[in-house]
């Protein structure tokens, strides 16, 4: 049985890298808070729709213009236990590839958390809105909602400043990589057996995926946004498992609505 455990993604989408130990490792019910490792520095105008989202003028994940006036993020980068905190405490960076500096500052107004957010990746998802608008140029764009998942065994991008390695520093480039769609059934039989129904799953071989502080940056396939980062759901950083990512297309609805789409 172990095999064929290892061997199942391979057979469905000829990822590299992901057969071994770590596999049967990674069979994890304890998933942790997403850190990008085996990244590549993103280009000017590459990913004009990635913010950094800032507590106290630091980064604290990722984000997502949808519009001049809303990001989107994880829920659980704003809410810690049961307070979501207040609005006047975030800002965001955006159109700058670095987090030292460079690109814009605007403080957050508003800060709206999905009525149905729980702990384990269930509709891991707020709506920020800005205290002004973003001027958009080649550095800052919002980015299309997907009404529809990748499909199986696509290449998806993922980006973010987060820690390049397991307990490693965060990255002051943005950094980005490739990762792989795989059928949520066999995420669930293989990796996650409690996977929500508003998650998908993106698969790399190890040293690769997202990290610490790249929560809530985005998934993009296709010119759109199919998901936020979410959950390592392989019991670690940078492990041959794959990465949770909200999935955009059970709650655009919903995103629509409170941003004014």
């Amino acid at each position: 049985m172990l095999a064929l455990w290892n061997l199942l993604p391979l057979l469905l989408c000829g990822v590299q890298g992901i057969l071994g130990q770590d596999v049967a490792k990674n069979q994890s019910e304890f998933p942790i808070e997403p850190r990008i490792v085996g990244g590549t520095k993103a280009k000017e105008g590459q990913f004009p729709h990635q913010i950094s989202l800032r507590l106290r003028g630091e980064h604290y994940c990722g984000g997502v213009i949808i519009s001049a006036t809303h990001v989107i993020t994880a829920g659980h980068c704003v809410k810690h236990g049961d307070v979501v905190v207040s609005a006047d405490l975030w800002s965001i960076q955006a159109g700058s590839l670095l987090l030292s500096s460079g690109g814009v500052r605007i403080p957050v107004a508003e800060v709206t958390m999905h009525p149905n957010y729980a702990v384990g990746g269930h509709n891991d998802l707020a709506v920020l809105r800005l205290q002004s608008p973003l001027t958009f140029d080649a550095n800052i764009a919002a980015i299309q909602l997907a009404s529809e998942d990748p499909p199986n065994c696509a290449s998806v991008d993922i980006s973010g400043w987060g820690q390049i390695a397991e307990k490693g520093p965060i990255s002051d480039s943005l950094l980005y990589v490739q990762v792989t769609s795989i059928p949520r059934g066999v995420c669930r039989w293989l990796f996650y057996s409690r996977l929500p129904e508003t998650m998908i799953c993106l698969l790399h071989p190890k040293n690769r995926g997202a990290c610490f502080g790249d929560s809530g940056g985005p998934a993009t396939y296709g010119g759109k946004v199919v998901g936020l980062a979410s959950l390592l759901l392989g019991g670690g950083c940078g492990r041959a498992a794959p990465d949770g990512y909200l999935r955009i297309s059970k709650v655009r609805a919903w995103i629509a609505e409170k941003a004014g789409l």
